[in-house]
């Protein structure tokens, strides 16, 4: 017996079509899996933004699936009917979940199968959502003789998508009760008000979601009816497949266009001349000073900052209450040669001018993508050695990290070539004079200091050897550095006398005399460390078993296709994200590991009141420095403000001073900066 419902007649003004409500079952799938912790709290901004991409991802890939499998089981200009569908998603299940049983099994161990894998599920769970689009059409439009409309086809979806959505939540307990809260104070979003937060955050998910829907539909339907103008007539389900196919092809165009955009600004803006740093150092023991021939335009804006930070004898003095000497800084600018020979070689012959090989021991600072080298880790060396060091920092880009990872081979090549330099010189010296040599890196300059073990053949500890390092330290080893995966699966392989050691934080390393020579510090929620491009589709290393994973690793957070990389992808951010002068064990900031891994894996030594001045002089001088920079950018900006007013009324020769004695402190702003404490060199 068939029923006739009356219906208003606007809801059957406006409907969904079949694809469309795959992809709303598809992204209500995800959305519960946005919500898993990961290795760091997010804000609900972020929160917001990482439903929102995982939700709209999953729309389309699942509304893309759907559509694909109706134009294989259609003729060309017909569309399949409920029976039809049902029959679709059945082979769809049954095909999704095979193959993404065969892509499972070696997953861990291959991308291709991983991807197979991925694409199973996908495929599967839009059969399923199809599937029950079909029961919809069958029940509403053949058995209740309801045409299509807003409450046949959105309504339907949205009540499958919400029971998507409970299971989902419910697994997701689960887990947690069967595996275990690790640091349960983690929460997966941050704040006090984070409950109320996320409930706001997922409310404004699911709005977004509903009108991306509107849109995604409306722009297929003006691309089918463009086909069906070229075809004359109605493309059918092929295409409406081309026409989500189209929209999926803009939307990722769109994201990948707006990242470029995104990373050419933030290139522009490390670009500059910070006015806390415009004139060259007066020190003749750092590079661009007067002994040196380092063009002081030459280093980027994170060289100038090295080399006018550096301590003098006076100031270790201070700190150690012992003699002291100064120390060396040499910088080898990126831009004083387009070749790496020759960069080398200036590097090298700056650090004689400079006069480093005096020094008891050169540090070779691998530096990060801009040219950085961490200040505090140089301070921290400064102080344990009394000054009798000379820190050497080879530039090898002046970009973000993240641009400069194409680079790291050319970097390698840099670092080698100064070290191979600096080993022939120290042939030359007396052995009684020779300075030692080590090797340290944090972040990507880690990356680059630990593959100079690595070539075609592997990875091999004994080449650090032949280029005459003593040892080594490196913070926050990336993912991606070749030695690290090499060491990670096999660290006999890599070196068979245990001189590289893994831990978590310096205090860890046990015995402390167990011939170590070379360090690595990881802490275990660092996300710079796990990242990896895989994750999209295959599960990382440290997302195995819930019993196996590193501490500090949610065990009841589920490795998900996607949407882990988009978890993942936040961390990264939160990761780098620290307090000028409050130094915390968390994520990929090492500052409170620099003096003890310092002391660890160089074997300096320092009395129990020396290490604390030390940790107390590192606080406060990069509190005192970051207070620098802003002052000095604050009123940099506020003197251009008004040079630039008083030019539009014709009185730009005006001298500020002139006005009112108070504005003065644009005029000297250089000198009233320095007045704040720290040391000298603006």
């Amino acid at each position: 017996m068939r029923f006739h419902v009356p219906r208003a007649a606007w809801l059957s003004r406006w409907a969904t079509d079949s694809a469309v409500q795959a992809g709303i079952a598809g992204a209500s799938w995800s959305i519960a899996g946005s919500y898993a912790r990961g290795l760091l709290p997010r804000s609900p901004l972020q929160q917001a933004i990482a439903t929102g991409v995982v939700a709209a991802t999953h729309f389309q890939l699942s509304a893309t699936a759907w559509a694909t499998l109706q134009a294989i089981g259609s003729r060309p200009g017909t569309r399949p009917g409920p029976r039809a569908n049902l029959a679709l998603a059945t082979a769809g299940v049954v095909g999704g979940l095979s193959m993404s049983a065969l892509g499972q099994r070696d997953a861990e161990r291959s991308l291709v199968a991983a991807g197979v894998g991925t694409a199973g599920r996908i495929i599967s769970f839009a059969s399923l959502a199809g599937g029950a689009s079909a029961l919809w059409d069958a029940y509403l439009q053949k058995r209740l003789r309801m045409g299509p409309g807003l409450d046949t086809t959105l309504v339907p979806a949205i009540a499958t998508a919400s029971g998507v959505v409970a299971v989902s939540m419910l697994q997701k307990h689960r887990r947690a009760a069967e595996y275990g809260m690790v640091a349960p104070e983690r929460h997966a979003v941050s704040g006090h008000a984070r409950e109320g937060q996320a409930l706001a955050v997922g409310a404004a998910a699911g709005i977004a979601l509903l009108v991306a829907t509107a849109g995604e539909q409306a722009a297929a339907r003006l691309i089918e009816r463009g086909l069906g103008r070229l075809v004359g007539g109605d493309p059918g389900a092929l295409g409406g497949l081309l026409a989500h196919g189209v929209v999926l092809g803009a939307v990722t165009a769109g994201g990948i266009t707006a990242l470029n955009v995104m990373t050419a600004r933030v290139q522009k803006k490390d670009d500059i001349i910070e006015p806390a740093y415009p004139d060259p150092p007066t020190s003749p023991h750092v590079s661009a000073g007067p002994a040196s021939s380092m063009p002081f335009d030459s280093l980027g804006k994170e060289g100038r900052r090295f080399v006018l930070m550096a301590l003098s004898a006076e100031d270790i003095t201070a700190v150690m209450g012992e003699p002291a000497v100064d120390p060396v800084r040499v910088v080898g600018g990126y831009e004083s040669a387009s070749d790496i020979e020759e960069r080398a070689r200036l590097t090298v012959e700056d650090m004689t001018a400079c006069g480093a090989f005096d020094r008891a021991l050169i540090c070779v600072g691998s530096p990060t993508g801009v040219g950085y080298f961490n200040y505090s880790i140089a301070e921290a060396l400064e102080y344990l050695t009394r000054g009798d060091c000379a820190i050497v920092v080879p530039q090898y880009a002046l970009v973000p990290s993240a641009l400069a990872l194409p680079r790291t081979r050319q970097a390698e090549d840099l670092t080698r070539r100064v070290l191979e330099l600096i080993r022939d010189h120290l042939a030359t010296m007396p052995e009684e004079k020779r300075p030692a040599v080590v090797l340290i890196g944090e972040s990507l300059g880690a990356n680059v200091a630990l593959d100079l073990c690595s070539d075609a053949d592997g990875a091999d500890l004994t080449r650090l050897d032949s280029l005459g390092v003593h040892g080594g330290l490196y913070l926050g080893v990336p993912f991606r550095t070749r030695t690290w995966i090499a060491w990670r699966e096999d660290a006999e392989a890599v070196d068979g006398t245990g001189r590289l050691v893994l831990v978590s934080q310096p205090d860890e390393i046990d015995p402390p005399d167990s011939g170590m020579r070379h360090l690595m510090v990881v802490h275990h929620d660092d996300p710079v460390n796990k990242y990896g491009y895989r994750m999209l589709v295959q599960p990382p290393w440290w997302m195995g078993a819930p019993a196996t994973r590193p501490p500090l690793v949610p065990r009841e957070t589920k490795f998900r296709p996607i949407t882990t990389f988009v978890l993942a992808t936040i961390d990264l951010l939160n990761g780098m994200q620290s307090k000028p002068g409050t130094f915390v064990r968390r994520g990929h900031d090492y500052r409170i590991d620099i003096r003890t891994g310092l002391q660890a894996a160089l074997g300096m030594a320092c009395t129990s009141e020396q290490a604390a001045a030390i940790e107390t002089a590192l606080r406060t001088r990069e509190q005192d420095w970051a207070t620098r920079r802003m002052v000095a950018r604050k009123l940099d900006k506020a003197r251009r403000a008004i040079e630039k007013q008083l030019a539009e009324w014709g009185t730009p020769n005006l001298e500020l001073a002139d006005l009112d004695p108070t504005l003065a402190s644009l005029e000297g702003g250089r000198t009233r900066i320095g007045m704040i404490s720290g040391p000298p060199g603006m």
